[in-house]
């Protein structure tokens, strides 16, 4: 039995026409069985008559078959060469550069990482590994299987992944750049020599040498020669990274986020060609019917050129005849690029002879290197994972991850044109139901996102006001999900700090409508004063119901007797403010110093820097705010009323803080003002500290003494202060 290659993708002719040319022209593989495969009839006829055609230039006995069955066409097959473009130019290459562009995100290429790149890969992994199933079913035990379809290394990782199978990843940019780099430095070609390695369209030549001498100064004379304008961005590349990258630099600009982004002015310096990839699909269709002519050969015959550089046949055929040759394969990282990650698609040279394709190590790459390529691992791994498990957020983290989109588009609108891009690949078929994700974020329903979230709420001051023994509460149920559902739970109170009651559990069923919120006012006895802490403790006997507890901490007592009562605020658990409070002559002192290295005003109280002061004379007594706003330098204090006026007769002093960043605020309230008799022996109060920059490293935020963002509308979260008459 002949020697049968499979080419799945044959119409894309002016391809199959070179790799099926360079198959013949081997002695040894001329007699072999070309069996022809695409999805589209018309094509496919086209590609059956041009290889025919070969067949007789040559004076081969090779056969031709072809069929649009793709398992049929895998059968028996040792090769398969797959040159598959998925969602073709339209819809699919339309829709990749035209959602992008409403949102300001321009693209050259597109066909390899990117916005382009990823959406390529998500409708082309299912086919490409419908194809590596088929092999491993039904092909020749020791079938191979040699992909050219974009993205590589998105591609190749998946079929690794998930099938496993023998196979290689092929590109030309390595024996392109070669000669284009022999003749840019005037070198024959012959005497050049070279070392590759890095990942797809992103590798670099650690050597370039000619005759055994290193030939990078040539390269780098080439910057400062007048008139020299090829290749500018890759030649920039190579000016600060060390290194010449193998893929073109339309390419390589949407690669990283140093051109396109940048404006007008960076784009024509550089001459990156945006949209380039649209023109020359649109070139190609324009010129289909003469293409296809000279391909079916017309009445001079079909010619056929001298074997070309791709690699294809010439691994057929060292594998078939042991004859050794070393090509640069795109293959899973095993112990070949040390500081890449394992499994990566990694391009690296390989030994080919009829023991198959044998990576070499290559070791260390440069660290800038690595880490150039490590970006684009990111988002070709993330890409992987979304298509492999259907996992919706990993489209959204995979763009995200890319470095032109992240420089162009805030996240927001990354997910908004990830969601566009999705849906119109699924209105023309190209995509599947990916699983969803909690809407606006990166976070899949199966999880925590498709749980029920059951809340416990207090009324505290019902239930002070009241004072008849009895809980006033609320459950709140959360349904996110598609259907309605009925929460079971389980409701008890128990001392702050334990789990154990004495009482049994109140017993709940609630029935949430689908995508609806319930609420239930529910009452439970419980004897104990607020004001000794307590725990309402929601439980639930399913696993898909999410509930929360509500904690009420026993109240803080501070003696103000002597140097007065001292208390502390903390900020994510840094020290925030310090301070004191005093009662003396009816009047309350209070200091407070403030770490805030950024004093913003605001007119909005809690938005800019602000010591926020709540009193009151019980836990039924009303409350009275105090508002401190320190200015920029710590030169000025104002005090205003909740009515946002300044208070009458108040005199509160600010200075610089004494310990480095921040401020210190002293101020008098007399008794009468902050609502507190002349007779209390204690008061309540609450105090918070809104910070703008704690210290010279952490953000700021708000906190407060009684350790609640809502205690100061509620006296049972405050701190109670004790004084002597």
């Amino acid at each position: 039995m002949s020697l049968k290659i499979t080419l799945i993708g044959a119409g894309s002719v002016v391809f199959a026409k070179n790799l099926i040319s360079d198959v013949l022209q081997f002695a040894e593989l001329s007699d072999a069985t070309l069996c022809l495969m695409d999805i589209d009839p018309a094509r496919l006829k086209v590609a059956k008559v041009m290889a025919e055609r070969i067949v007789a230039a040559l004076g081969v006995k090779a056969t031709v078959t072809a069929t649009l069955d793709r398992r049929e066409a895998v059968r028996g097959a040792r090769y398969v060469i797959c040159t598959v473009q998925v969602g073709g130019y339209k819809p699919g290459t339309v829709i990749d550069f035209e959602i992008p562009r409403k949102y300001g995100l321009l693209q050259t290429i597109g066909d390899t990482l990117g916005v382009g790149g990823v959406f390529r890969a998500l409708r082309t992994i299912p086919v490409i590994n419908r194809i590596a199933q088929d092999i491993a079913e039904v092909g020749a035990p020791d079938c191979l299987l040699l992909n050219y379809t974009n993205p590589m290394a998105m591609n190749c990782t998946a079929v690794h992944r998930a099938v496993g199978i023998p196979h290689v990843g092929l590109c030309h940019s390595v024996q392109g750049t070669s000669q284009q780099l022999a003749t840019l430095a005037g070198l024959p070609f012959e005497d050049v020599t070279y070392k590759v390695a890095g990942i797809n369209h992103m590798a670099f030549f650690l050597k370039f040498e000619y005759k055994g001498q290193d030939a990078y100064p040539l390269l780098f004379a080439l910057l400062d020669k007048p008139g020299f304008n090829a290749e500018k961005v890759r030649f920039e590349m190579m000016r600060r990274t060390g290194y010449f990258v193998t893929e073109s630099s339309e390419h390589q600009s949407e690669y990283v986020p140093y051109f396109i982004h940048h404006g007008k002015k960076v784009i024509e310096r550089f001459d990156v060609p945006i949209d380039e990839y649209l023109r020359r699909c649109e070139a190609i269709i324009g010129t289909w019917e003469k293409t296809e002519a000279e391909l079916l050969g017309g009445k001079d015959g079909i010619v056929v050129h001298p074997q070309s550089h791709e690699y294809g046949s010439y691994i057929i055929h060292s594998r078939e005849t042991d004859t050794p040759r070393v090509i640069y394969g795109n293959v899973p990282n095993r112990n070949l690029i040390d500081n890449l990650p394992a499994g990566a698609c990694v391009e690296v040279p390989c030994l080919v002879d009829a023991q198959g394709i044998q990576p070499t190590h290559v070791g260390t790459l440069p660290p800038q290197l690595a880490a150039l390529c490590q970006s684009n691992i990111n988002v070709q791994d993330l890409t992987v994972e979304a298509a492999l498990t259907g996992k919706r957020e990993h489209i959204y983290h995979a763009v995200m991850m890319d470095p032109h989109t992240a420089t162009v588009l805030p996240l927001d609108k990354i997910w908004a044109m990830c969601d566009d891009l999705i849906e119109a690949h699924q209105k023309v078929g190209l995509l599947g139901d990916f699983a969803p994700v909690i809407p606006h974020t990166g976070r899949a329903w199966a999880g925590t996102g498709d749980r029920l979230i059951a809340d416990i709420r207090l009324d505290e001051k019902a239930t002070s006001r009241k004072k008849d023994g009895t809980l006033h509460a609320e459950v709140v149920v959360i349904n996110p999900r598609p259907k309605a559902v009925t929460a079971s739970l389980e409701l008890r109170a128990t001392p702050y700090g334990s789990r154990l009651s004495s009482r049994p559990p109140l017993k709940l069923k609630i029935a949430v409508p689908a995508g609806k919120t319930v609420r239930k006012p529910v009452t439970l006895p419980h004897g104990t004063p607020l004001s000794q802490g307590l725990a309402l403790r929601l439980e639930s006997p399913s696993s898909d119901i999410l509930t929360k507890d509500y904690l009420v901490r026993p109240r803080t007592v501070l003696q103000a007797g002597g140097e007065g009562a001292r208390f502390e605020l903390k900020l994510a658990g840094f020290p925030a403010a310090e301070g004191t409070l005093k009662v003396k002559n009816r009047s309350i002192h209070f200091r407070i110093a403030v770490d805030d290295s950024k004093i913003t005003p605001s007119a909005v109280t809690w938005e800019g820097s602000t010591v926020e002061l709540f009193f009151a004379a019980s836990d039924s007594d009303p409350i009275t705010p105090f508002f401190l706003l320190p200015q920029p330098g710590a030169k000025k204090v104002t005090c205003l009323s909740s009515a946002r006026k300044p208070f009458p007769g108040l005199a509160p002093r600010i200075t610089p803080s004494r310990k480095g960043a921040g401020y210190e605020i002293e101020i008098e309230i007399p008794f009468a003002t902050a609502g507190i008799s002349s007779t209390a022996e204690s008061l309540l109060f609450d105090v918070y500290a809104n910070v703008t920059a704690l210290g010279d490293a952490h953000s700021g935020g708000r906190t407060s003494l009684g350790g609640h963002f809502d205690s100061h509308a509620n006296p049972n979260h405050f701190t109670r202060v004790e004084f002597a008459r």
